[in-house]
């Protein structure tokens, strides 16, 4: 079985009023990164979300250590809003032989690449257009 790191970022910026998550995918040192505008608000969400994207990105079975800021295992995630992703998330288990670690603590060069992420986002984050304000310009 292959030993994959997935690290997962995800913000929600108030001004912009838009979440924002990216995931790192490590596996013998070599990086895939992903980066999404998303559809949740809470940035709990937005990680999981991306786990069950990074995780269906997976060809083969794999020991998945997941590295986030977030408590993606918290019960109510699980059992909330969230629980429709655990059904993805563990299916995946099911279907292709994961294993799933979730570190609560991560250590100093994860967290290095979590504010890593945290910046790209940064750079990618739009402000969200307001259609009803270009509307309302417009009928004038």
């Amino acid at each position: 079985m292959k030993k994959v790191n997935i690290y997962c970022e995800s913000h929600y910026f108030n001004d912009s009023k838009a979440g924002y998550g990216g995931y790192v995918i490590e596996y013998e040192g070599r990086y895939k990164t992903y980066t999404t505008v998303s559809v949740h608000t809470v940035p709990a969400l937005i990680s999981l979300d991306l786990l069950w994207q990074a995780v269906g990105t997976l060809k083969e079975s794999c020991d998945v250590t997941v590295i986030s800021r977030q408590n993606l295992t918290a019960n109510d995630l699980k059992t909330g809003e969230g629980n429709a992703l655990w059904e993805f998330i563990n299916q995946l288990k099911i279907d292709k032989g994961h294993r799933y670690t979730f570190k609560k603590y991560p250590n100093e060069s994860e967290i290095y690449v979590l504010d890593e992420i945290l910046k790209e986002l940064k750079k990618v984050k739009r402000p969200k257009i307001d259609f009803n304000e270009i509307l309302k310009n417009d009928s004038n």
